[in-house]
């Protein structure tokens, strides 16, 4: 070091001449030294006193006049005692030294205050260092250890920081900064984005308020809104995933994965057995284990509708009527379809259409369950002087003469379609039975619209009328043209 400098050019730390003063190490030395001393000074007056008594007594008178001076001879004997001490108080100052750094080196309180002074300073080198020898003292000190993780982690040692955390969350689960513990190490990962290893973690982590701090990252098994068991009515079931992220599930038992359905909208449960398993997934990708219920819904189907009318052929009008239980509905198909919710919906009686039809009927209560399906086949026919076809004929060629066709084919004047007609059930009046023809238009593209004109045509006369129906198998009649 060059003069006048009492700074270290390397670490820029004050340079100590003197060491730190330990009142009671410099006691010890005290002790130490001022026995030596005394020990030092009996043992150079016994030397004295056996001086002394030889020379009491002399062989002749010459010994009685030394060849040098006394003064030298003490003179001597000084020099050599104060030889000795030096080197005494030389040994006792480096046996001194080596008390103090042996003491320093095994001072718990000294290598934690030196490792808070370095860290204060940044030195987070010195500082692991002081600490780790603080450790190895007092390896029981568990917030030394928290100190040491946050020392190594600003000391860009993450994986020694990561290893004493963990040690820390095993060592004792009654530690009063483990939610510190638990937010320190869950921070790294989630810088790391190591989604698994958050998951694995916090999967055992008995801390609330952390739970609750990293939900987003834990997936759980999805909530159902109802648990298995038996049910007398029909249910929904609806699945929730703790955040978010996307539920998927099976209702034949198997294991579901990303490629089963997806919860989109509550399941309904009608009766019979079901087993539904459903997983979620977060949107950092990671699983929830698999959640299973088991329910079977006992119910017991409504009764079949009666219909008052056979299957077989008729030659006269008829409606067609349902009788049901009370609390259900029925709906209906004519195409021999089974009809559903979304079917026709019987309100009222039917006419029996004309020519062949088929329909189906059933009965379903306001759980959902559906009764058995009822089929009848009908084919209404008439025996008369004009057969349908000529009655179709008669009334195209009455609409051409009063111009509201071009053609008896069913042109439309000024328009680019045709018109269609169609038989679709017979009307009985006092004295005869009618043809009742409905007429629809047909555009260009296809579609067909109805005109809401309603014809009837007498099957023995072919007279033609204007007809308005009033109710179900019920018309008036007024003549055409007037």
């Amino acid at each position: 070091m060059e003069e006048e400098k009492l700074l270290c050019e390397n670490c820029g730390y004050e340079v100590k001449i003197v060491p730190d003063f330990d009142i009671e190490l410099e006691d010890k030395l005290k002790e130490s030294i001022s026995s030596m001393m005394e020990d030092m000074a009996d043992s150079a007056s016994d030397q004295m006193v056996d001086h002394e008594s030889d020379d009491d007594i002399k062989d002749s008178v010459r010994d009685y006049f030394p060849d040098k001076p006394i003064w030298l001879s003490r003179v001597k004997k000084a020099l050599i005692a104060l030889v000795l001490f030096f080197v005494a108080a030389g040994g006792i100052a480096v046996f001194s030294v080596h008390m103090i750094n042996d003491y320093r080196y095994n001072s718990f309180d000294y290598q934690y205050d030196k490792a808070v002074v370095c860290a204060a300073h940044n030195n987070y080198s010195e500082a692991v260092s002081y600490l780790e020898r603080a450790l190895a003292i007092n390896s029981e000190d568990l917030d030394v250890r928290f100190l040491l993780a946050k020392y190594y982690e600003k000391n860009g040692q993450q994986q020694s920081t990561v290893s004493l955390l963990e040690e820390l969350l095993n060592l004792d689960t009654k530690y009063e900064k483990r939610d510190e513990v638990y937010d320190m190490l869950l921070g790294i990962y989630e810088s790391r984005e190591d989604y698994i290893k958050m998951t694995e973690i916090l999967d055992a982590c008995d801390v609330p308020r952390i739970v609750s701090k990293y939900n987003k990252y834990i997936a759980l098994k999805p909530e159902f809104n109802k648990q298995g068991g038996v049910y007398d009515e029909l249910i929904s079931i609806s699945l929730k995933g703790n955040t978010q992220g996307i539920v998927y599930y099976t209702l034949d038992g198997t294991t579901p994965t990303d490629n089963s359905s997806m919860y989109e909208t509550p399941i309904l449960l009608e009766a019979g057995e079901y087993t539904i398993k459903a997983m979620f997934v977060n949107v950092y990708g990671i699983e929830s284990e698999v959640e299973t219920q088991h329910y079977y819904i006992n119910l017991s189907a409504p009764d079949a509708p009666v219909i008052n009318l056979d299957s077989g052929k008729y030659t006269k009008p008829a409606l067609i009527e349902v009788h049901r239980d009370y609390g259900t509905k029925v709906y209906y198909t004519t195409d021999g379809s089974v009809p559903d919710k979304n079917s026709n919906r019987y309100t009222d009686p039917i006419e029996m259409p004309y020519g062949i039809s088929n329909f189906s009927f059933i009965a379903i209560d306001e759980s959902g369950l559906g009764s058995e399906v009822v089929k009848r086949t009908y084919q209404l026919g008439l025996e008369a002087n004009f057969d349908m076809e000529l009655a179709l004929q008669v009334l195209k060629n009455n609409l051409w003469a009063s111009g509201k066709l071009s053609d008896v084919e069913g042109s439309v004047p000024n328009k680019p379609g045709i018109n269609q007609y169609e038989v679709r059930t017979l009307f009985a009046g006092d004295e005869t039975v009618y043809y009742i023809v409905y007429e629809e238009y047909v555009d260009i593209t296809g579609e067909v619209h109805d005109t809401n004109d309603i014809y009837a045509i007498d099957a023995n006369t072919a007279d033609l009328y204007q007809a308005y129906k009033v109710d179900e198998g019920k018309y008036d009649l007024h003549p055409f043209g007037e």
